[in-house]
């Protein structure tokens, strides 16, 4: 297992999200905010600000081993008031399997040590919501569903009022060149694949107008009408508005059907006229209905798992309605553990970590005491060496990967060369990472020494613990109780031993040595969330796996030794917590599955935090681990045209400079990066950034030429009128322009009209200084933007990279028509393969 994902597909570096998680209303690791034993990490409606949180993801690759999902979420009846209140609470769950394992020495016949771990995602709608919003996308896992027709559709064809039905339409989307195939009746079975608004039907191959009894088509269509899209696939011609299908193979045949521009089709034959084999076929999916899904309201255990990747969908959070709460809150309950000998893992994985090469070395220690060197203008490293002796230390190790710092712009790092008194040095501008002893921001320059300040493999699992806590619900609410002052003296004099003996328990005294801030000796979910807004601390805390019974693991003793502490007798019963013991027992999961599954019955496992552990493991790279990608580029650089020159450093330099653009830029904005297309943009970028003068590849110089030769697009020197005219419609106002304005940047952006739309768009003024256009921090989002939004031509990526086709020989149309459009498909189909083995590049549309 190498895939990682965010569960929410978070694209910030791993300590922005650690930090993140102070954000949650309750439920953090280790502790919940009553002060009871949380093996996992909640987001609710206080982390939703910056993460799409619409659908939950799938933390790293695995299989689904079990899950539950009730069609209507069970109530808890809580007294409110000396009413009875019924409040809903998900119970949904889903649990996936992982494997894991560093990678393998090359070169060496042994196995790596490996892990089975579990995550846990909690708190999933249930069925009823997807019954009532059919366009919500279900897991792949779930058992086959039926779709029906719903019975109130009364769509009709164009100028008739019956019969009425849902309409079959010739393309996933509404507007012109829309073809009515045909009108399915209410009540129609149907089988539809896709996502999104509309969705394609299979096992249809066309509308009935031209089925024959077995299920083929009838006619036959011009093939000269006809662009090729892949295999037997073609799409009706963009040249003409419509197609007709014939009943015969010649102009002689009658007229079946006519087929609008666009319209995707399957042929076979050869000839002139080909054999119509099936015409693709779309409905709008807010018209279906699904049946109910098997295996509802009960815990499903697979007797066959299911493959699932890291960034698939597990399902939708649910609702959760917490006794005093006046509302309820949608949030998900995420939880990493291991039935497994986690101890005995670490330490071989610790060994392994020692031969594995120096290059997988992608976390830098920044040790307690690290010099925090205050930012000046015009700093130097001799300044900055000078002030580091008195300048204020961190208070706590920090972690930092590797791609926070290649992310870092030119002007935050200082690079020293070595000399005879010291090895070589790079200083950093780090700003919100580090803090001093009183929990204050230490913002400024840091020392990296080659030799000294150590790089790890997170292999290593460096600053990780493994504690063993045997602590019960009784010990840990009443030390809950008595640091909030609940108690009165007697009940404190009674109580106290339970209360110190979980404060001087193993994961007490842990969060104690990293947070306890005013040295009270009392923790609190309060002190725990502040911590976590501190990076180094929400780092360590992130470290700690703890071994502990789940809270999943359903005993009823264990609950009714609070009876005495919440004040629940046989004369003086308490119903909520009478009610709440219910609700325990009703969501508790883990006596039906893990046996079944390889967890231990006896409910013990050791936790691990979610998202500490995804973002110590994903690759470090970005979306593109930089290094990867550079070392199997160089390796097919020249294999990628016939003639290609070598790749200098320099060259090399801007590709690296250019990959990091594009993880900057893409987990900075909420667009979605797709493999394909992000391989169609580097293809772009080769042919276009091509300075051919010096033989540089990815280069930031302008385009080739002299003074005299863009006079073609200037409004005055421009010899042909027709030029002059061009240049006036794009712009080009002014004598001059031509030159001014000439193309620049990864797409060559030319024009002054597009250099005005971009100032506009990313808040920059190329106008007044058009040469920023060639940089790769402005030309990057330049390329990413205008070919997504179809700025430069009016088409787009969308158009011809989607979820039905990738044809990257049509999508040369988005910068400039089919100049070199072969060439730079072979660029893409290179860089595409490239990437599935650097990135973590999702391949969904």
């Amino acid at each position: 297992m190498k895939n990682w994902s965010h569960p929410f597909k978070d694209k910030r570096n791993p300590l922005m999200q650690l930090t993140h998680m102070a954000r949650a209303k309750a439920g953090f690791y280790p502790l919940g905010r009553n002060g009871l034993w949380h093996g996992g990490v909640h987001f609710d409606s206080g982390t939703a600000g910056p993460l799409d949180q619409s659908s939950v993801q799938c933390l790293a690759d695995g299989e689904v081993v079990a899950y539950r999902i009730d069609t209507h979420s069970p109530t808890t009846p809580y007294i409110v008031n000396k009413q009875s209140v019924e409040k809903p609470f998900s119970r949904n769950f889903v649990l996936v399997r992982h494997r894991l394992q560093p990678p393998k020495i090359e070169g060496s016949p042994d196995t790596p040590p490996s892990l089975t771990f579990y995550s846990l995602y909690m708190h999933l709608r249930d069925w009823a919501n997807y019954e009532a919003d059919s366009a919500l996308q279900r897991p792949a896992f779930w058992p086959e569903r039926n779709l029906r027709v719903r019975a109130d559709v009364s769509n009709t064809r164009p100028g008739t009022s019956t019969p009425k039905g849902l309409i079959v339409l010739s393309k996933p989307a509404e507007g012109g060149h829309m073809l009515h195939l045909d009108l399915l009746p209410p009540g129609t079975p149907v089988v539809v694949s896709g996502e999104g608004k509309y969705r394609k039907l299979e096992h249809s191959r066309g509308p009935a107008s031209l089925r024959n009894a077995d299920g083929s088509l009838q006619g036959y269509v011009a093939f000269r009408n006809l662009d090729h899209v892949n295999g037997v696939t073609y799409r009706v011609s963009s040249s003409g508005d419509h197609m007709n299908v014939r009943s015969r193979f010649d102009l002689n045949g009658r007229d079946l059907l006519i087929l609008r521009q666009g319209t995707e089709i399957t042929i076979s034959g050869e000839g002139e006229f080909r054999k119509l084999e099936s015409i693709s076929q779309y409905v709008l999916a807010a018209s279906l209905q699904g049946e109910p899904a098997a295996l509802t309201d009960q815990v499903v255990v697979l007797d066959q798992p299911v493959p699932i990747k890291a960034g698939n969908l597990i399902g939708h959070i649910g609702q959760y309605h917490e006794c005093r709460a006046e509302h309820p809150e949608e949030k998900l309950h995420l939880e990493v553990f291991s039935g497994d000998d986690v101890d005995i893992f670490i330490e071989a994985s610790r060994a392994w970590a020692k031969r594995l090469p120096d290059k997988d070395k992608t976390w830098l220690k920044l040790a307690k005491g690290t010099a925090v060197v205050t930012h000046e203008d015009n700093a130097t490293a001799a300044r900055l060496q000078m002030a580091s002796a008195s300048s204020p230390l961190s208070a706590a190790d920090l972690l930092l990967p590797k791609s926070v710092l290649d992310a870092l712009p030119a002007d935050r790092k200082i690079q020293v060369p070595a000399s005879p008194s010291h090895n070589a040095r790079t200083w950093y501008r780090l700003d919100g990472l580090l803090h001093d002893a009183q929990n204050n921001a230490l913002d400024g320059w840091v020392r990296e020494e080659v030799g000294v300040t150590p790089w790890l493999n997170p292999w290593s699992w460096e600053g990780y613990d493994i504690i063993y806590d045997y602590g019960t619900p009784r010990h840990a609410l009443a030390s809950f109780f008595s640091n909030i002052r609940q108690f009165n003296e007697t009940q404190l004099e009674r109580y106290r031993p339970m209360a110190d003996a979980e404060d001087k328990g193993p994961v007490k005294s842990r969060l104690f040595d990293i947070i306890d801030r005013n040295r009270d000796g009392k923790m609190t979910a309060e002190e725990l969330q502040a911590a976590i807004s501190l990076p180094a601390h929400a780092q360590s805390i992130s470290q700690l796996i703890i071994h502990k019974e789940s809270e999943w693991y359903h005993q009823s003793q264990k609950w009714d030794a609070l009876d005495e502490l919440l004040g629940h007798s046989g004369s003086t019963p308490h119903l909520n917590w009478l009610a709440e013991k219910q609700r325990i027992k009703q969501i508790s999961w883990w006596s039906e599955v893990a046996e079944k599954v390889g967890l231990p019955s006896w409910g013990k496992a050791y936790h691990f935090h979610p998202v500490g552990l995804a973002g110590k493991l994903a690759k470090q790279g970005g979306l593109i681990d930089v290094d990867d990608f550079l070392m199997q580029y160089e390796q097919a650089h020249t294999r990628f045209s016939p003639g290609t020159r070598t790749l200098s450093q320099g060259s090399k330099e801007n590709l690296k400079k250019i990959i990091i653009a594009i993880n900057n830029y893409y987990e900075s904005n909420p667009l979605k990066a797709n493999l394909y297309e992000v391989s169609y943009m580097l293809a772009t970028v080769r042919h276009e950034a091509y300075y051919f003068p010096t033989g540089e590849f990815f280069s930031e110089k302008p385009e080739v030429g002299d003074l005299s030769y863009f006079n073609k697009y200037d409004p005055i020197l421009a010899s042909d009128p027709i030029d002059r005219e061009k240049a006036r419609k794009n712009g080009n106002t002014e004598e001059g322009d031509g030159y001014k304005y000439r193309g620049r940047g990864c797409v060559h952006l030319t024009w002054k009209s597009n250099y005005r739309k971009f100032s506009n768009l990313l808040s920059f003024d190329f106008i007044s200084n058009p040469d920023a256009a060639a940089k790769f921090e402005h030309s990057i989002p330049i390329m990413i933007i205008g070919m997504t939004e179809g700025i430069f031509t009016g088409k787009k990526l969308a158009n011809y990279l989607n979820a039905n086709e990738v044809d990257y020989l049509s999508a040369r149309k988005i910068i400039n028509g089919n100049d070199e459009k072969a060439l730079i498909a072979s660029y893409a189909e290179k860089f595409e393969a490239i990437l599935k083995q650097t990135s973590t590049l999702s391949m969904e549309f």
